[in-house]
Order: C-alpha cells, then sequence, then structure tokens
C-alpha cells in the first residue's frame, strides 16, 4: 500500500474554521466554563449572558437556545483535540521515533488528564450522556489526521505494508483510551510499547526508500 505525502497543516490552520470566533466564540467559551464548573444542567442562558457580558438578546442573536450552545461547546472540545495532534505533529523532530512517540503518548494523556484526574471535559460530557458518541467522533477525527499528514512520511522510509489504515488507527485509539479509563495510572513508558508493538514501528532513524 502506498501513501501520498501531504504538506502538515499548522496547528492554527487546523483549528481555523472548526472554532467560532468573534462575540459567538465568547459566548462559546463562556458556556464551555459554566458548563465545568456548575454542570450543563444548573447553568442557563441568563448566566451564559451575564458570563459573556451581554444580554439575553443578543446571545439569542448568536444562538437559537442552550442547545445550539451545547453543539457548539462539544464541537470545541473536538476542535481541541485535533489541534493537540497537529501541534505534536509541528513539533516532533524529524527521525527521532522514540521522542515522537514518547510526545504522542503524553498528548494523549493531556486529553484525558489534569493534575486532578479527569479533565472538566469529561464530567460535561458524561452530563450529557454523550461521552460514548464524542469518543467515536474524536478517534474518527484523530484517525483521519493521522492517515493524511502522519502515515506517508512514514510509509516513505519503512518497508511496511499497512492493510486497513484507518480502521488500524481506530482500533488503536479506541485501544489506548479504554486502557487509560482501565488503569489511569499506567506508565507512558507501557503505553508506548503499546503503540511500537500494535503499529509495528520501525523505532531506528530512518533511511529513505529510493524504489
Amino acid at each position: 500500500m502506498r501513501f501520498e505525502a501531504t504538506v502538515p497543516p499548522s496547528a492554527a490552520g487546523v483549528a481555523k474554521g472548526r472554532r467560532l470566533e468573534g462575540r459567538a466564540g465568547d459566548i462559546m467559551q463562556a458556556a464551555r466554563a459554566l458548563f465545568e464548573t456548575k454542570g450543563v444542567s444548573a447553568t442557563t442562558v441568563k448566566d451564559i449572558a451575564a458570563e459573556a457580558h451581554i444580554t439575553r438578546e443578543l446571545f439569542y442573536y448568536y444562538f437559537s437556545g442552550k442547545g445550539d450552545v451545547i453543539e457548539a461547546v462539544i464541537d470545541d472540545y473536538a476542535a481541541d483535540i485535533v489541534e493537540s495532534v497537529a501541534v505534536w505533529n509541528e513539533m516532533r523532530r524529524f527521525g527521532d521515533m522514540p521522542a515522537a512517540l514518547r510526545d504522542c503518548v503524553a498528548t494523549l494523556r493531556r486529553t484525558l488528564y489534569d493534575a486532578n484526574g479527569p479533565r472538566p471535559m469529561i464530567a460535561v460530557l458524561e452530563e450529557l450522556g454523550m461521552r460514548d458518541s464524542f469518543d467515536v467522533r474524536a478517534v474518527r477525527e484523530t484517525a483521519e489526521f493521522f492517515c493524511q499528514n502522519v502515515a506517508g512520511e512514514y510509509e516513505r522510509y519503512h518497508d511496511l505494508e499497512i492493510e486497513f489504515l484507518f480502521e488500524m488507527f481506530c482500533v488503536m485509539l479506541f485501544g489506548l483510551v479504554g486502557l487509560l479509563k482501565i488503569n489511569p495510572r499506567i506508565s507512558d513508558d507501557a503505553l508506548m510499547k503499546v503503540v511500537e508493538q500494535t503499529l509495528r514501528l520501525d523505532m531506528k532513524p530512518p533511511v529513505e526508500r529510493t524504489e
């Protein structure tokens, strides 16, 4: 299987068009902050308007209601994840597979956990009953990013064929998320080994293939 090389987009480019900007973005961020501190059901449109320092009438100019701004917050969560992967892709040093893998595992862990445990995003998704559906969306979009921006470069320097590439990334990502749910204390070294073995990664410095 051959993959066409693509130029990785900048993190800003990945985020652009996925996040609300301007006044609508400010309102969405106010709602997100309240959802993560008060909870979704306890937050009213009046609360969101006050947090954003606008009138309720202006809120309804940008959003049809609370459900509309909830969807915007979920979109923002998804943008967070894809942007974090894009930043990792921009920052990784070509040829240093161990460092890139370690940073990738650290990025995954930061997506789900902070110093206090599960990130506030998780509680919001669970209150909405959307944890599973969001996981599906996040895995799909992350797997698509890997296929479009990472796999082509790897294939040019390694003699390895992988069928069902997108599906393989999905299996790996779902597995890692599930493993972290089962054992949040698992070490980064163990997670790295799981990824290395699952993807059959060649950890040696790459040599460009001439054929």
